[in-house]
């Protein structure tokens, strides 16, 4: 095999620069996604910078008699209330069977148009993507990009309002779903998830709460967003483990420990006294990479229990978490700057080796530690480890962030469930795992382009996958006029970077190759994380218009309890005036949107 030099990381860099990991974004999407408001900040504001390139429950079965281990049957399609949505999204997703579509007749050609987004990259003349799957789906098929989701909302109701609205469509929002799910004039989505058995393994029990209105309406089908949350972890030096003769910690008290050790112990043995545990990087607005402990505290979302909200400011998670914090402030553990400096300017003391703890996603960390160290990838793979397991059995940030949200008009497919079926199946042939996933993604796969064999896709055994995309590929090089082939209008579909590996091979220098093989045990160790459910997605509510400057006050108030200058002795005050701030209003609304009683404390 060739020296294969990968470049789908820099690919999907270039094409999520543009988009936003969750919903809310150009993407389309919700901006009911993030797990808690710290954590979302922390993702968003590093987002632009670092886009890259268990079976979480029990998959839909898809037969309604056992006729594979699969669970499907000549198409046999179960009934939407017998699919088993799963818990959390899958740690090791499995392949789709391409017995279970037998339901669709492919025999019968369809003329198609899927409306979507583009973010202003205009699809070429000849699009050799929409080619093959015109020929693999036996339709004719018209894609319809608009430049953003801001755009989305005008274009659908004008095609609604001539009566010509496109066979699938991309909403702009939840709530103009809602909108249309209440005019009666889309599909439900529970005539439409059993004909889609691979995405059904990655639509949470919380993500379908989310998708369903209060009649029980399901006005749009979704799966996961291209980038999540849980994308991103603590990873540790573990050269300065070994310089220290420490164990990676599994505790709290060890994690002081060692935070100390980074701090006072010149874990690099040059002598001087220049290096810290950790900073936060959040412009003096956010707590950034520091709020990666918050759920180790607990749920950092508010949610129901017992028929009342449970508001992680009145639990004792955000204390327990500013009570560590402190007690890394008091410990003079943190970088001088920790709270005022920015995140581009704050990776100085991560690829300059004077921090010991940093928050990343995988692939980011080990590339750009490796360009800073001159392309000396060996050293990135001898310095950083994402922590194998998170101390005292805490959980990590949720995952499970809405997706790009699709909708299928019901006057198109009125007495056509033939047309509606081949639209399902395509949906789900899109999907991670799906047989065309590899197809619609990072440019088009081999098989896409006549006579090009450069890129390596391919599933691997335990759920994760390979997207190699050779530098060479048609699709990047100008052959079809452009140098970013249709990247957002097709990607939106399914593409994912949850389970993508990083390409290696035994001819690769043997730097890198260590180098990519741990940015691999960092992508896996992250997906294997036990979890909080992304409860944000259902208690979300517009704070900033209930409580325009309650976000701002709250940051500067957690402030000065990590810094001392506020006493935990004055907590409870503390919570009065967060009440009294908007915070009243804002719990009030989240307890009216989850249907469930005000906790007292916020009566």
């Amino acid at each position: 095999m060739k020296r294969k030099k990968v470049l789908a990381l820099c690919l999907a860099t270039a094409m999520t620069a543009s988009m936003l990991a969750g919903c809310g974004s150009d993407g389309g999407g919700s901006k009911e996604s993030s797990s808690s408001a710290s954590e979302q900040s922390s993702a968003e504001e590093s987002s632009t910078e670092e886009k890259s390139s268990e079976e979480g429950g029990s998959e839909a079965e898809s037969g309604e008699e056992s006729g594979s281990e699969e669970g499907g049957t000549s198409g046999n399609v179960v009934a939407f209330e017998d699919i088993e949505f799963p818990d959390a999204m899958p740690a090791n997703p499995t392949q789709a069977d391409q017995s279970w579509y037998g339901y669709d007749d492919m025999s019968v050609h369809y003329d198609l148009e899927f409306m979507t987004t583009d973010n202003g990259e205009a699809l070429p003349s000849f699009d050799p993507i929409k080619a093959w799957l015109e020929e693999k789906f036996n339709v004719t098929l018209t894609i319809s990009p608009y430049s953003s989701t801001s755009d989305l909302e005008t274009a659908i109701s004008t095609r609604f309002q001539s009566n010509d609205i496109p066979d699938l469509f991309q909403l702009p929002s939840r709530d103009y779903a809602f909108t249309l799910g209440e005019q009666g004039l889309l599909v439900d989505g529970k005539d439409m998830y059993p004909y889609m058995p691979q995405t059904c393994k990655f639509v949470t029990k919380t993500l379908l709460s989310y998708s369903t209105m209060d009649d029980g309406t399901i006005p749009f089908v979704t799966k996961y967003s291209i980038q999540d949350s849980d994308i991103w972890g603590l990873a540790i030096r573990k050269d300065w483990l070994a310089n220290l003769e420490m164990e990676m910690p599994t505790t709290l008290d060890e994690l002081k420990e060692y935070a100390k050790a980074c701090t006072f112990n010149d874990p690099d043995g040059n002598g001087q006294d220049d290096t810290w545990f950790m900073t936060g990087a959040g412009s003096g607005t956010s707590f950034q990479s520091l709020a990666g402990f918050q759920p180790w505290f607990g749920n950092p979302a508010a949610h129901a229990e017992g028929g009342k909200l449970v508001s992680p400011m009145l639990d004792g998670s955000t204390r327990g978490w500013l009570e560590f914090l402190n007690e890394l402030y008091t410990m003079n553990v943190l970088a001088p700057d920790w709270f005022t400096i920015d995140w581009q300017t704050s990776k100085s003391y991560t690829l300059q080796d004077k921090v010991g703890m940093v928050w990343y996603p995988s692939q980011n960390l080990y590339l750009e530690y490796s360009q800073a160290q001159a392309n000396d990838w060996g050293k990135a793979a001898d310095v950083w480890e994402f922590l194998p397991s998170l101390p005292d059995n805490a959980k990590g940030s949720a995952g499970g962030s809405c997706g790009f949200m699709w909708a299928v008009p019901k006057s198109n497919v009125d007495g056509d469930q033939g047309k509606l079926m081949r639209i399902l199946h395509m949906l789900d042939a899109f999907c991670y795992g799906g047989d065309s996933y590899f197809a619609t993604v990072q440019g088009g796969s081999n098989e896409v382009h006549e006579g090009y064999d450069g890129d390596v896709r391919e599933y691997l055994p335990d759920g994760t996958s390979y997207c190699y995309v050779s530098p060479d590929h048609p699709g990047f090089n100008g052959t079809y006029g452009t140098t970013n082939l249709s990247l957002t209008a097709w990607q939106c579909l399914g593409y994912t970077l949850k389970w993508q590996m990083e390409y290696v091979t035994d001819d690769m220098d043997e730097g890198e190759r260590r180098a990519k093989e741990m940015v691999n045990e960092g992508i896996k160790t992250l997906a294997s994380y036990d979890r909080w459910p992304n409860d944000s997605l259902l208690s979300s509510v517009n704070e900033s218009e209930l409580a325009p400057n309650l976000k701002d006050w709250l940051v500067q108030q957690q402030y000065q309890f990590v810094t001392g200058a506020r006493s935990f002795d004055d907590w409870d005050n503390f919570i009065k005036e967060w009440l009294d701030q908007g915070a009243r209003a804002v719990l009030t609304a989240q307890a009216e949107k989850l249907g469930v009683e005000l906790p007292d404390e916020a009566k």
